[in-house]
């Protein structure tokens, strides 16, 4: 009786090795498989055109139209502006096509402040310095695309009204 249970144990652990073998090999498939969903890109956006180094520069990352005109972007970032440019860095961005806006926050109040007519008080931009005239920034003129490329530099270049 005792050598039936130690040859039963041996082929239980037998089998419970081989199962964490089939589980980890598993895994490391599929890992191997999402490595490409998740590449590991840079956008490097370089502001300038401050008026002054006051407050922080806002800088947000859409990768869509809907997302670009009702203000629901991918992430934002803020940094300060220094001798009157900034530089914004979104990392760990996968490939794809994005627009980038920008606002000095003069104030660091967290929001573009407009005058009653509802023009801008404050420094804006767009990825690809598409701004018309008298409207807001449109995400088709100034969406890029990241794609085989690790890291992507831009300049934006604020308008001040």
């Amino acid at each position: 009786m005792g050598r039936n249970k130690k040859n039963i144990q041996v082929l239980k652990n037998k089998y419970d090795q081989q199962a964490v073998k089939k589980i980890g090999f598993v895994f490391l498939v599929l890992c191997a498989i999402q490595l490409p969903v998740y590449a590991q890109n840079k956008i490097i956006a370089t502001i300038i055109g401050f008026e002054n180094d006051k407050g922080l520069c806002r800088a947000c990352l859409f990768n869509s139209e809907s997302g670009f005109k009702n203000g629901k972007p991918l992430e934002c970032v803020q940094v300060p502006a220094t001798n009157k440019k900034a530089t914004a860095i979104f990392e760990n961005i996968a490939d794809g096509t994005y627009a980038i806006f920008v606002f000095h926050d003069s104030n660091n109040n967290g929001i573009m402040d407009k005058n009653w007519l509802g023009i801008p008080k404050e420094g804006y931009g767009a990825s690809q310095n598409k701004l018309p005239f008298a409207a807001a920034p449109k995400f088709e003129s100034n969406k890029f695309s990241v794609k085989d490329k690790p890291i992507h530099q831009l300049s934006i270049k604020l308008r001040n009204l």
